[in-house]
């Protein structure tokens, strides 16, 4: 006798899945601390950017362009 197993329903599939939220949450949290992370867009370096007096305000990718604020 043998086993077959089923593919797991569509919805858990998904589930297993970054959102768009997770990939800038996890860029975001990454920058804020004032280190440079991979660009959700292109792989390049999402690089933070500072502000006087108010810490990091957003970041900038130096291949794309890219921003995050």
């Amino acid at each position: 006798m043998s086993a077959a197993l089923a593919a797991p329903p569509l919805h858990a599939r998904a589930a297993a899945e970054p959102t768009l939220a997770d990939v800038l949450g996890e860029a975001w949290a990454t920058v804020s601390t004032g280190v440079a992370t991979e660009c959700p867009v292109c792989a390049g370096s999402l690089q933070p950017r500072w502000s006087a007096g108010a810490g990091v305000v957003g970041a900038r990718c130096g291949d794309c362009g890219t921003t995050l604020e």
